[in-house]
């Protein structure tokens, strides 16, 4: 990776028929390409063995060889179902997408010269985002992974909301992506698909910690040495972020942007990094309206939030339907 994180771990999974599944891959480089290409001759033999390719989630770093992959194996690609949606609809209507960000910055109460960076952003990403074309989808909470016999799927959304993570019953390892990570916590944010991504993220773990993994492989970094405390500690740290975001609500209403400089004081943001910070603080800022334990009021395009009981929780959950 060109940037942090350093790496990004693509894995590859013997399954019970003898054949193996790829799960991710990496960002559309040559060197990442080299690197893949290496690991799988050495350790499968060779790219003909491979008969299945799921990605984890709809990220570049992890979905960006998938077209490589799939010139070299002819494996079938796979995916959470609303990745799938997602990454279809944003190729499909890039205008009507950048509209939906410049929305979304408002309604944060972001100024003008963010939404113009944001959108120079994602200009220079073009070359790395192509959507591949997906032979199928994993859909529900869980289920077999068709073409990999012995391995389950789980979804665990929240860092995206059709993230899978992938389950072995027969030795109880988990490979989580970007679900579970040894050192700090994923990036959950609000997104068009599902209106509680932190509850999202939440009852995901609660899937995994179920499973008693023996082995807990993440999507950067190393394993951690105890994977189900791991997993509890990020429950954990969800909670504690939504109240970290609540206590600094104030008699006087805030912007997401606001509530974001008070969270991160002093702090000097690249455009992508505040852009992460805005739709994960928001989220928190909807999870408490949902809770009723915040409002919110519309001033012009932004919103403002601010302590206090609101009438946010039935709409929230008329939301929560999962569609694109």
């Amino acid at each position: 990776m060109p940037g942090r994180p350093p790496q990004v771990n693509a894995y590859l999974a013997e399954c019970a028929d003898g054949g193996w599944m790829l799960v991710d891959g990496g960002l559309n480089t040559d060197q990442a390409w080299a690197a893949l290409d290496a690991g799988v001759r050495a350790a499968a033999g060779g790219w003909a063995r491979v008969s299945v390719h799921v990605v984890t989630h709809m990220h570049m770093d992890h979905v960006g060889l998938a077209a490589r992959v799939k010139d070299a194996s002819g494996a079938a690609l796979l995916t959470g179902r609303l990745d799938a949606e997602r990454m279809a609809h944003a190729a499909a209507h890039p205008d009507e997408e950048a509209d939906y960000r410049a929305a979304l910055l408002r309604r944060c109460g972001a100024p003008g010269e963010m939404v113009r960076a944001v959108e120079e952003l994602q200009r220079g990403a073009r070359p790395f985002t192509a959507a591949p074309r997906f032979d199928g989808v994993l859909d529900g909470d869980g289920g077999e992974v068709p073409g990999a016999a012995g391995w389950r799927f789980v979804w665990t959304p929240g860092h995206t909301a059709g993230h899978v993570s992938l389950f072995r019953p027969a030795d109880r390892v988990v490979i989580a992506g970007d679900a579970v990570l040894p050192r700090i916590t994923p990036t959950l944010g609000v997104n068009r698909q599902r209106a509680d991504p932190v509850g999202d993220y939440v009852a995901g773990l609660q899937r995994l910690e179920a499973l008693d993994p023996s082995l807990v492989l993440p999507g950067h970094g190393e394993e951690p040495p105890d994977g189900v405390a791991r997993i509890r500690e990020l429950r954990a740290a969800a909670d504690t972020e939504t109240e970290a975001v609540g206590a600094l609500l104030g008699a006087r209403p805030r912007t997401c942007w606001e509530v974001v400089q008070a969270r991160y004081p002093g702090r000097e943001m690249p455009a992508s990094t505040r852009m992460l910070a805005l739709r994960e603080t928001l989220a928190h800022l909807d999870r408490l309206v949902a809770a009723g334990r915040a409002s919110v009021r519309q001033d012009g395009g932004a919103a403002r939030f601010f302590p206090g009981a609101g009438a946010g929780a039935a709409g929230i959950a008329q939301e929560q339907r999962g569609e694109s």
